[in-house]
């Protein structure tokens, strides 16, 4: 379980079988490649064969499981080269998915609240998801000026490249945005901007 500061920030799981699933969907990315590895082992052999594994090579950590992900003994394994990749053909797979459809999630806070919305599109109940954090806690952040997202914020204060207005990131996490709210810094006080520290994740 993830403990900080920000209550609106969810609360993960631990990525373990889930049982009634006919098919299970094994999205990772980047250093969320680890817990994909550790619940491949953890399957019956029925649920490694019933399995699809997308896995994003895009990792702000550096980390990068791919080759080990080949090797898993697991179904069919799909790779792409960016998160937005993955989300789409996550899309994809979800507009075709039936019942007993089971869907776990590993990666970046920015990369799980995403595909979590790709999952809320379709209408999967939260008893038919697990999402387990793993690397960095860098931040997606949402412009409210205007509606950018930026991701890998890691300070207080940064220039938002869509209208280039200082901006300072609140703690509030939106699960509707997947993003925290990005403001401008110096809104209240033309001219008086608020400390650039690196951001308590």
């Amino acid at each position: 379980m993830l403990i900080t500061g920000i209550k609106s920030r969810p609360v993960y799981d631990r990525l373990q079988p889930m049982a009634g699933g006919l098919r299970h969907l094994i999205v990772g990315q980047g250093s969320g490649g680890t817990a994909m590895l550790r619940l491949i082992e953890e399957m019956t052999p029925e649920q490694r064969q019933a399995s699809t594994l997308l896995y994003s090579t895009e990792s702000f950590s550096g980390h990068n499981h791919l080759n080990a992900l080949r090797q898993a003994e697991a179904g069919d394994l799909q790779v792409f080269d960016s998160n937005q990749a993955l989300i789409d053909g996550l899309r994809r797979l979800l507009g075709n998915a039936h019942m007993g459809t089971r869907l776990y999630l590993s990666g970046s806070e920015s990369f799980i609240g995403t595909t979590m919305q790709a999952a809320n599109a379709v209408d999967l109940n939260r008893d038919e998801v697990l999402r387990e954090h793993s690397g960095t806690l860098v931040r997606r952040v949402w412009c409210a000026h205007c509606d950018t997202y930026t991701e890998n914020v890691t300070h207080r204060v940064f220039t938002c490249p869509g209208c280039q207005l200082d901006l300072v990131v609140r703690d509030h996490y939106s699960r509707r945005l997947a993003a925290f709210q990005g403001i401008k810094a110096d809104g209240e006080v033309p001219g008086e901007m608020p400390a650039a520290e690196e951001l308590d994740t």
